[in-house]
């Protein structure tokens, strides 16, 4: 028997704690409570999604275990088709593009990239021209004045300033905007570790950690710099941060998905309609001025894995892209 799982406030315990053990750079996607979820009572997991555009939207993989992810795909594909609906899987690994244009007879796109860094190699321990790069920043943003914190006690005053300066950040913020959900900063708490910034008594950038418990890691998420924040700031957290999980001996930290330079495999449709795309991707990377997150990153000198765009009966349509842009919130304004 199919179930459609709602957020509801006695299901949504649940929801949390299986997005903390199957969760990946889709996490906060997951706990938008906007999106939908989708199981079967014989498998440990869900699918989240949106539906737009007569499209459900999934965002990332099914979120279960490897061996069932399978099972819950061939289930969510025919309760869509019941529902007539067209599906759109978003920021997936190679392995599941691989099976979907095996399975369910998908287009794929690679698209980006999710970045892993492991702690115990991060640019205070290496060498090079990047390493040195982010040194010199972590170092600048310290003679600053800047002192990272992490938030481990109750504290309403700090919750309260850490969201104000967060609702300035997004009122600062113009132009074409695309973005997964909300900001949730303090809610859903379980698997959530705070990192803070200070200068001068005030509050100047934050980074949270999500865990990760199938990969006994995290993913970072909500890199934000706020008002008067020194130069390096960001490089001052995010170095801060590994260097506490390289002393709790974790080897797994994820951030992303990061747009590529171009789109790389493109598996199942014609040669026109992967032109095409080529050259909407290249230009929705111009709009949202999406170039510079790669740039950011790449100095930590972080591994790299592909992710991907799957489009089941090679549903790449016009609707299931207008799909995708709701999805995603895409706003020009």
């Amino acid at each position: 028997m199919l179930e459609e799982m709602q957020p509801t406030q006695t299901a949504w315990q649940s929801r949390v704690e299986l997005v903390r053990k199957w969760g990946d750079v889709n996490t906060n996607g997951l706990l938008e409570v906007s999106t939908l979820g989708f199981s079967i009572p014989e498998i440990e997991g869900f699918i989240g999604y949106r539906i737009e555009a007569a499209n459900a939207v999934v965002l990332g993989e099914p979120a279960c275990a490897l061996e069932n992810k399978g099972a819950l795909a061939f289930a969510f594909q025919d309760y869509c088709a019941l529902k007539n609906l067209g599906v759109v899987y978003t920021i997936v690994s190679q392995d599941f593009a691989k099976w979907a244009q095996n399975n369910l007879e998908a287009a794929t796109i690679e698209f980006g990239e999710k970045y892993i860094f492991d702690p115990h190699s991060n640019p205070m321990n290496n060498q090079g021209h990047k390493a040195s790069l982010v040194r010199r920043k972590f170092k600048h943003a310290i003679k600053e004045g800047a002192v990272v914190k992490e938030y481990l006690e109750y504290d309403i005053l700090i919750e309260q300033e850490i969201e104000n300066a967060s609702e300035e950040w997004l009122k600062s913020r113009h132009g074409p905007q695309i973005y997964l959900c909300h900001m949730t900063l303090f809610k859903n708490r379980y698997g959530k570790r705070w990192f803070y910034a200070e200068r001068s008594g005030k509050i100047v950038g934050l980074l949270i950690l999500n865990n990760i418990e199938t990969k006994k890691g995290w993913l970072i998420t909500n890199v934000m710099m706020f008002k008067d924040a020194p130069h390096g700031l960001s490089e001052l957290l995010i170095i801060s941060v590994l260097q506490l999980l390289e002393k709790e001996n974790c080897r797994y930290v994820l951030a992303g998905p990061i747009p590529t330079k171009q789109l790389g495999k493109i598996n199942g449709i014609t040669y026109f309609k992967a032109k095409l795309t080529g050259w909407i991707f290249k230009f929705a990377k111009f709009i949202f001025h999406l170039e510079g997150h790669e740039v950011f990153w790449d100095k930590f000198q972080p591994q790299s894995e592909s992710s991907y765009l799957v489009f089941p009966k090679k549903n790449l349509t016009y609707s299931s892209i207008k799909a995708l842009m709701r999805a995603y919130n895409v706003s020009v304004n």
